[in-house]
């Protein structure tokens, strides 16, 4: 008995010993680093960026997927102005939104957003362009608004959002 007592006394001096027994805390993980931007881009575009954009600085370049075709965007930053372009894996431009000063813009741009939204401000000049039809638009950040951007052609004309229908806004 004295041995089956002294085994079985060792066993909980051993359970005790482990429990006992100071853990390490877990490490924890360190904290989430934002991933890198990608700058790598299909040979064809590639050529196509540098080409018709020889001193912009590439900031980041993602592949996405509109309508089941795959497409690539290319932010880039040239002479301290942002221009993001969607291309084509083949590199033909789809369409591309450049940064603009106010003086970039018509005049008749900005005064009929003035004209519809008299107490916003503009915070952002944008040039919009598609491939697609060949146009060209503008587009303008606004704060104090009910709406937060607006899209009007070259002459003026409001493409988004749309008027409502008075000739006063036309």
């Amino acid at each position: 008995m004295n041995r089956a007592y002294a085994v079985v006394t060792a066993f909980v001096l051993a359970g005790a010993a482990i429990v006992a027994t100071p853990q390490t805390p877990p490490k924890t993980a360190a904290p989430a680093k934002a991933p890198a931007p990608q700058t790598a881009m299909p040979p064809a575009i590639d050529a196509a960026f540098h080409k018709a954009y020889p001193a912009a600085v590439v900031k980041n370049v993602s592949k996405e997927t509109e309508d089941g075709k795959t497409i690539y965007e290319v932010e880039s930053v040239d002479n301290g102005r942002r221009r993001d372009i969607n291309y084509n894996p083949d590199g033909t431009v789809i369409l591309y939104e450049e940064e603009l000063r106010e003086s970039d813009v018509p005049a008749v741009v900005i005064s009929a957003v003035k004209t519809r939204y008299p107490k916003a401000v503009i915070t952002l000049f944008e040039r919009l362009y598609t491939a697609k039809d060949n146009s060209t638009n503008f587009e303008l950040g606004l704060k104090g608004a009910p709406v937060s951007e607006v899209i009007l052609t070259p002459e003026g004309k409001w493409v988004s959002p749309k008027p409502p229908k008075s000739p006063a806004f036309n």
